[in-house]
């Protein structure tokens, strides 16, 4: 049975912007989680490693253990035994489902003492990370695939673990007030309406469109709108995607629907936007 995706569907990647990853070091080996606009969970699968940052040096992390590494720091990790990895990499915490309430536990924060330090990877996180190291070990890089999964980490984390290891866990990113546009931007692709992006990033529409004007000097409705434009341009001059799934996928009611949309904000009907695309590839 073939897994490969087709370079060609708009679901491949070769690192999901949400996802995982795996990681298999021999006894000395190193690698860095450098800083940046992600976050990760580092899951130990078999065997230690060592970890140091700026908040703590030479930390030994153990078998069926996981620590949270927070984007604003720079993490050496060295492998003290042969160790086997899961990384789960993401921006937001938290997932598309209501029974993630992250910001309703958030005013606990300043009730933690945090240090930074490892968590045990219960029962049901085991289940999760051996079926991701299949998938991975198989070559699997579907983007609905990795996000489905880092949903499921997360209503794991809601289920399984206390709020307050919840808190100590992502301590970092909330006490640090997670920024308002990565927020938006993670969450937007996932959503159709300014009333629903609103919803999953925690905020009455009110506050929402306040921030959202004082964040992105624009509405939300007219951002939206932009965001769409140029991926759906993206689709129609980088892939092969058929038209009639870019219309199903963006809610278009038929072909003559898209074109004017096509018209209105590309000055072309769809046909010609890709066509123009290929003979500008076929020009180098």
């Amino acid at each position: 049975m073939s897994n490969q995706c087709p370079a060609t569907c708009h679901s491949y990647t070769v690192e999901p912007e949400a996802g995982f990853s795996y990681i298999k070091l021999k006894e000395g080996e190193s690698f860095v989680v450098e800083r940046g606009d992600h976050n990760s969970l580092l899951f130990v699968l078999n065997g230690d490693f060592e970890i140091s940052s700026e908040e703590r040096r030479d930390y030994v992390v153990h078998a069926e253990h996981f620590v949270f590494c927070f984007r604003a720091y720079r993490y050496e990790i060295k492998a003290v035994t042969d160790v086997e990895i899961v990384r789960a990499h993401f921006i937001t915490a938290g997932a598309t489902c209501d029974m993630i309430p992250f910001n309703s536990i958030v005013g606990k924060i300043k009730k933690i003492n945090y240090k930074f330090t490892q968590v045990a990877i219960n029962e049901p996180m085991q289940h999760l990370l051996n079926s991701v190291r299949y998938y991975l070990q198989n070559n699997m890089k579907c983007n609905h695939l990795h996000r489905a999964k880092i949903q499921e980490m997360f209503i794991i984390f809601k289920f399984f673990y206390t709020p307050q290891i919840q808190l100590r866990t992502f301590y970092n990113l909330f006490d640090r007030n997670q920024s308002f546009a990565s927020l938006v931007k993670n969450n937007a692709p996932r959503v159709k309406t300014v009333e629903e992006l609103a919803d999953i990033c925690g905020f009455s529409i009110q506050h929402f469109n306040n921030m959202f004007k004082q964040e992105f000097n624009d509405t939300p409705y007219s951002w939206m709108q932009k965001q769409r434009i140029v991926e759906i341009e993206r689709l129609l001059t980088e892939t092969n995607v058929p038209l009639k799934s870019i219309i199903k996928m963006y809610n278009f009611t038929n072909h003559g629907h898209f074109a004017l949309f096509c018209r209105k904000y590309l000055n072309k009907t769809p046909l010609k936007v890709r066509k123009e695309a290929r003979a500008a590839k076929e020009g180098k």
